[in-house]
């Protein structure tokens, strides 16, 4: 599950009547403006700077560029990220309509109200139910995304107010019935979602992106760590850290019943011949892995030893889940030299006779659909 952030940005911040000069000693980029400067020498965008007021009336020049040196982006900005300076608050920005006072809901609309009376409804109601029914009475229903230490709704005192002071066990956040994992499965065989490193992507022979369309929506992560393997410029990295095993540049394979920008970019970094499409049906990705699974056993290409010392059942689930190729075809809408294909590139052991180093990045596509 390769939902991580982590890119790095410089935030500047000066007196808006006050301008540095080209020269780079004059400026805080330090950058010599004096002269042409290189393509992607250095990223500025209106949208990455702002002016905005603090709380003692003084207005601030910002602007919020993208850290070259930080191993995540290295320098790039993704679509949010890359806006940051323009979300920040100014009267006259892009965030004027954001609500400056609680609001409460009479008749058919809804009102301005202020913080005595919206604090008092809520504590006195929430106060009720707890004094009736107890903390179970209590329920919330929130998005998830933001706040370190347990934090919903973008805020760490949301949290803390759900599961320390009020303790209610009902609470559902984001795409989920429960305050659970969106990862259900993988949990269960005792792999943690968002367990990836980013050198992952660097170092695989081979890539299986599922459900996921990272050119659009996790840009940085697929430009700085993803095409540098797809064009090569890994391998030799992978021979210093795994030496005597066949390295090459990555081959991708990937899930998705729609030819994306992500599939046209492989395409053009890598080359069509490696770069495979499986355009599924929708819904059918659990007989997609099945039929996998079912041809990887067959061949022998599963590694017996680490089954038998970390599993158990694993007769009783071939079993369950045997799907042949011509089954699976007919499942997926996927031809039967496809599916053989995807298993011998992602599966079948390398020419130096280890396994290959095999990613698989999967995202909303796949866990939002419960498959």
């Amino acid at each position: 599950h390769f939902y991580i952030v982590g890119c790095g940005y410089h935030v500047y911040k000066w007196d808006p009547n006050r301008e540095g000069g080209r020269a780079a000693s004059q400026n805080a980029l330090g950058v010599d403006f004096t002269k042409q400067v290189p393509p992607f020498g250095v990223t500025m965008t209106p949208a990455m700077t702002n002016t905005i007021t603090d709380k003692a009336g003084k207005r601030w020049s910002i602007m919020i560029t993208p850290d070259k040196e930080c191993v995540v982006n290295s320098g790039l900005s993704s679509t949010r990220g890359g806006k940051m300076a323009s979300y920040m608050y100014a009267h006259d920005g892009i965030g004027r309509e954001r609500l400056k006072n609680p609001r409460i809901f009479l008749g058919d609309q809804w009102l301005d109200t202020g913080w005595d009376q919206a604090l008092a409804l809520y504590a006195g109601l929430t106060k009720k139910i707890l004094d009736n029914d107890g903390p179970n009475g209590v329920m919330f229903d929130c998005f998830d995304h933001g706040g370190a230490g347990g934090g919903f709704e973008n805020t760490w005192g949301t949290g803390k107010l759900m599961f320390s002071a009020i303790q209610t066990p009902m609470v559902r956040i984001h795409n989920r019935p429960a305050y659970n994992s969106e990862c259900h499965a993988t949990r269960d065989v005792g792999v943690g979602e968002l367990n990836n490193s980013y050198e992952d992507a660097q170092v695989a022979d081979c890539i299986v992106a599922t459900g996921c369309n990272p050119y659009e929506t996790q840009t940085n992560y697929f430009l700085n760590h993803w095409v540098p393997n797809l064009n090569g410029g890994t391998v030799d990295k992978k021979k210093k850290w795994f030496p005597g095993e066949t390295a090459a540049a990555a081959k991708v394979i990937i899930v998705d019943p729609r030819r994306s920008a992500t599939v046209v970019i492989r395409e053009q970094v890598a080359g069509k011949e490696n770069v495979l499409h499986l355009d599924i049906e929708p819904g059918s990705d659990t007989a997609l892995f099945n039929t996998l699974l079912t041809y990887v056993v067959d061949q022998g290409w599963h590694d017996k030893d680490f089954i038998a010392k970390y599993t158990k059942g694993f007769d009783e689930a071939m079993k369950t889940n045997r799907v042949s190729l011509e089954d699976g075809s007919k499942a997926t809408g996927i031809p039967v030299a496809k599916l053989r294909q995807a298993a011998e590139w992602a599966y079948k052991p390398k020419a130096s006779g280890h396994r290959p180093r095999t990613f698989h990045p999967y995202e909303k596509g796949f866990i939002w659909g419960n498959d």
